[in-house]
């Protein structure tokens, strides 16, 4: 449930700092999820999960951003 939570969290985060123009915002997101996931990242597997999935999130958030800035624009 928790890492679901952070998921929502992060997209949401992503999202809005697309749409509000603060881009290097993602680099806080990104930072955030690191320090919070960091004692779980020991093996190599589960840096790969943490890494293709904050990878994932983010481009999913960035398209979602982009349509509603050409959306609204």
């Amino acid at each position: 449930m928790g890492g679901t939570t952070i998921g929502y969290l992060e997209r949401v985060a992503t999202t809005l700092t697309i749409l509000v123009g603060f881009p290097e915002g993602l680099a806080v997101v990104v930072a955030l999820k690191g320090i919070g996931r960091f004692s779980e990242l020991a093996s190599a597997e589960a840096r790969e999960r943490f890494i293709i999935g904050t990878l994932a999130s983010l481009v999913w958030a960035s398209v979602i951003a982009a349509t509603v800035r050409l959306a609204i624009w």
